[in-house]
């Protein structure tokens, strides 16, 4: 989690001012959940306000929400990022929205944005509005949950990534925004004790349930047939420049990346970096544009395949382990219960990292060097691990697969406990 931005945590509050505003938002939430269920014969009216595809986690919510005889009429509404700058906000909004039409049609997404200078307000053209992204300071007041929770409509919040950051996991549940949900939808045990020892609300608009996003892995698993070759999946994260979080190793085994084709010219790799790892780079005046589109041409001229944006299930299915010093890539792909290698960044210490990331980093071979991981490499490339029997460990799944693969159906039942 975290995103690289130290910032955008507004208002971060003092525990009396939440402790005195607390009642008369909780009045004012049962006010509108009044209206929403004296609403008559219409559906209710849900958005997912979506700033990025690829921290979307709502797909199994919302394909539930679209089925015959349900009570909820969805829309998605793309939500520009308006914090760094011109040219990111109109490629990544451009993108999400190309995503989101194709899963959805037309019909169902809505622009935030004309793409120039009018930000869209919808809030009080919705019943519920689904947050895929907590921080306001990243959007439109129009798009934050400030805004919303100052209108007739019921913001929540569903985990978008794991937290696996101590700075800004905690920063972030003592920010208004966190404290101003209707509800948070929160995914692990260790998630939710965090909510109910650091939240300025001691978690009072809290519900672990799960995350969501994981639904529809099982379906992928279960489809995808083995490869013959073995597959090996590379997800390098953002934090180059990070002195609160320093994940990323990328700078220093992008050269090997791009050697590994020639060590193990049996294994194909795949190579998933965070969506903002190049930008961060660019922003960072690490790299220049041209050195990231020569990286990527260099990849895919050794015969890697390189992957961005979208859905990455399909690619966890078939990959037979991860090279990985990503954040919620290490948590997520415990569920596939495939060996993982996490390249441990020097700089690192555990006092960086939530209770949740320290256990998910124990479960994954480390590697510390170069010949760390050609020798993870040359475990799997040896070992028969084509026969996709992989089973998910059981500490994985009391903590962590919490209510998979039926998140979404257990969110729905909720909400509708409250509204319907």
């Amino acid at each position: 989690m975290g995103f690289g931005i130290k910032r955008r945590i507004k208002g971060v509050i003092d525990k009396s001012i939440i402790i005195a505003s607390e009642k008369s938002l909780e009045s004012h939430y049962e006010n509108v959940i009044s209206n929403i269920r004296n609403r008559g014969s219409r559906k209710i009216r849900f958005a997912v306000y979506v700033v990025y595809d690829s921290t979307f986690g709502g797909n199994s919510i919302i394909k539930k929400m679209s089925e015959s005889g349900s009570v909820w009429d969805p829309k998605i509404v793309i939500v520009p990022d308006i914090y760094r700058g011109k040219d990111f906000t109109l490629k990544t909004y451009l993108k999400t929205k190309e995503y989101m039409v194709s899963e959805y049609g037309e019909d169902m997404v809505l622009d935030g944005w004309n793409m120039a200078d009018v930000y869209y307000d919808y809030t009080n053209d919705f019943d519920v509005i689904y947050y895929c992204n907590p921080y306001d300071d990243l959007v439109h007041k129009y798009h934050s949950i400030r805004h919303a929770s100052s209108n007739q409509v019921l913001p929540i919040y569903v985990t978008y990534g794991y937290d696996i950051s101590s700075f800004y996991t905690y920063e972030r549940l003592r920010s208004i925004a966190i404290n101003s949900l209707w509800r948070c939808y929160t995914d692990t045990v260790f998630s939710y004790q965090d909510y109910l020892k650091h939240e300025t609300r001691k978690g009072r608009n809290v519900k672990l349930i799960g995350y969501s996003k994981m639904d529809l892995l099982k379906d992928s698993l279960e489809s995808t047939p083995p490869s013959e070759r073995k597959n090996i999946l590379i997800t390098p994260h953002h934090t180059v420049n990070d002195r609160y979080l320093p994940l990323s190793n990328f700078l220093s085994y992008s050269d090997l990346i791009l050697k590994l084709p020639e060590l193990f010219a049996d294994v194909d790799f795949v190579f998933r970096p965070h969506p903002l790892m190049f930008v961060n780079l660019v922003n960072n005046g690490i790299w220049t544009e041209d050195d990231v589109e020569s990286y990527i041409k260099m990849l895919k001229g050794k015969g890697i395949i390189y992957s961005s944006g979208g859905s990455y299930f399909d690619l966890f299915a078939k990959a037979d382990a991860i090279i990985n010093d990503s954040g919620s890539f290490t948590i997520e792909w415990l569920f596939t219960g495939k060996p993982g290698c996490f390249v441990k960044n020097p700089n690192l210490s555990e006092s960086q990292l939530t209770n949740l990331m320290k256990k998910a980093i124990s479960k994954y071979s480390i590697a510390k060097s170069e010949a760390d991981i050609i020798a993870f490499v040359e475990k799997i490339a040896n070992n028969d691990c084509s026969t996709g029997e992989y089973v998910m460990d059981e500490w994985v799944k009391t903590n962590i697969a919490v209510n998979y693969p039926h998140v979404s159906e257990e969110l729905l039942i909720d909400l509708e406990s409250s509204l319907v």
